[in-house]
């Protein structure tokens, strides 16, 4: 037997979405440290070291990549201070430890107290090697600073009452269903339900201390959108930012498909406490399958059928807002015909080529599906449309 003309066929994979997030492991020792004649640093790291991790995320639309917190997988790891290899600086040599072995991996601890007039960003970077298709996926960090005060008294601190990652899935999100239904006629309850730590509308508390006390004015809060090492200030005319105040912040995550912040603390036009966090919405997997196989009767010129989708083991009742669906039918004599979008359809049978013979009088019948991406603006270019009172009109 002679075989010619072999052909490689592969497995075509989605790319990696990452996300990535400095936290502080080490809620008595924090990245500011306060240094007096008296009781010098405080806290001491030689005593009670510094630790921070790189919390890494990735997923991929196509549901196949499983390892969704990838530190365990990082390979290539390095801290940087000042954009350069914390292991090639002497001052540095001795006083930190980066993990290797556990789900910590990535992790540095410091033991260096940082001197009042030291200026230390500090970042990380590696690769995530995705062998799926056989390439290593960079990872970067935002910076974060290591200062030291001078006086205990004038020290502030911030902290957020969310997760430094803030993760959306918009199969969980009861507000965009409350929204949805609203906007369509349905019973809908009311939104004061629909909102929960699931929902698009996400407040992130700011916690600012100054020495032992809380405080909540005499300062001001700037929130800043991260792009590589470019950051844009946001207001709350920004779609992805709902409200700005001294004590918290309220996203609308529904706009947002991965994203990084950073919140300053300004006393006066000095930046005197700083906090990050990220945003990254979900991707997944579900199943859809149309719910109707009832033959056809001989007579009939429509076809009504009902996709079915699951998720996490649940029915979606109303997918609509969250998945975008399209119908085809296939037969003897036409294939890939397109019909509407939605969970429902009604197929003209005399349109899709079924015939009335035992070999052409079938049709196949099956839903092409996605999950939406991120809402936008909509705009004629120029200006961005609004409503009689100024809100931003979205799609999606």
């Amino acid at each position: 037997m002679i075989v010619e003309n072999k052909k490689r066929i592969r497995r075509e994979f989605q790319p990696l979405t990452t996300a990535v997030s400095l936290k502080i492991l080490t809620p008595a020792s924090p990245v500011s440290q306060v240094y007096d004649p008296v009781h010098e640093y405080n806290p001491d790291r030689e005593i009670t070291p510094l630790a921070i991790f790189p919390e890494v995320l990735a997923d991929a639309e196509d549901g196949s990549w499983t390892t969704h917190r990838a530190n365990k997988l990082l390979a290539n790891m390095k801290w940087y201070v000042n954009n350069v290899d914390i292991a090639t600086l002497p001052a540095w040599a001795g006083l930190f430890t980066i993990e290797t072995l556990n789900d910590n991996r990535g992790a540095i601890t410091i033991s260096r107290n940082i001197p009042v007039e030291e200026k230390v960003e500090l970042h990380f970077e590696a690769v995530i090697p995705d062998i799926r298709i056989g390439i290593n996926v960079p990872v970067k960090t935002n910076t974060i600073l290591l200062s030291t005060l001078d006086r205990a008294d004038d020290t502030y601190q911030l902290s957020i009452g969310d997760d430094a990652i803030i993760k959306y899935n918009p199969f969980y999100d009861k507000l965009l269903m409350y929204d949805y239904k609203l906007a369509n006629g349905m019973s809908a309850g009311t939104r004061d339900e629909a909102l929960d730590g699931n929902a698009y509308e996400r407040t992130v508390n700011l916690l600012v201390t100054k020495g032992a006390k809380q405080v909540t004015n005499g300062y001001a809060v700037e929130l800043y959108r991260l792009t590589g090492q470019n950051k844009t200030l946001l207001s709350a005319s920004d779609l992805d930012v709902i409200s700005i105040s001294n004590t918290k912040i309220v996203f609308d995550l529904r706009t947002v498909e991965k994203a990084d912040y950073l919140i300053l603390i300004k006393e006066g036009t000095k930046e005197v406490a700083r906090q990050q966090c990220s945003v990254i919405r979900i991707y997944p997997p579900f199943t859809i399958e149309p719910l109707s196989s009832v033959s056809i009767n001989p007579g009939e010129t429509l076809h009504r059928n009902i996709a079915s989708v699951h998720q996490n083991g649940e029915i979606i009742r109303i997918p609509e807002p969250i998945i975008r669906m399209l119908w085809f039918t296939d037969t003897a004599n036409i294939t890939g015909k397109e019909w509407q979008e939605g969970s429902r359809t009604v197929v003209e049978l005399n349109r899709t080529g079924i015939g009335e013979t035992y070999l052409d009088d079938w049709m196949d019948i099956y839903v092409a599906a996605e999950q939406k991406g991120a809402f936008y603006g909509l705009t004629d270019g120029i200006n961005d449309y609004t409503d009689s009172i100024g809100n931003d009109y979205i799609n999606y």
